[in-house]
């Protein structure tokens, strides 16, 4: 995990009606430690989900505190693959 990568928060309800909130790593302290490895966030999307805003640190909700990130999941990389296609985001995501 590293600045740039979408992610998505695993402590997220299984309910069919919610989707998972999704943020952009932007920050990140101590990568090389597995202990102290902390990252920052930015939620995406125009409703900031309960557990974004308990998380983060602005009043609008956009901005997370550090957090450790074992509690999110790459979801998508710049170096995961490269794709000339500008529609593929609206194919994985739809509009959200």
């Amino acid at each position: 995990m590293k600045v740039g990568d979408m992610v998505k928060y695993r402590g997220w309800s299984k309910s069919p009606e919610r989707t998972e909130p999704l943020a952009l790593v932007i920050e990140q302290r101590n990568p090389e430690s597995s202990f102290h490895h902390r990252i920052q966030v930015m939620w995406i999307g125009q409703v900031i989900p309960v557990q974004a805003q308990v998380l983060s640190l602005t009043p609008p909700g956009r901005i997370s505190a550090w957090i450790n990130p074992k509690y999110f999941e790459v979801v998508e990389s710049p170096e995961l693959e490269i794709d000339d296609d500008p529609d593929r985001i609206w194919r994985l995501w739809g509009d959200q």
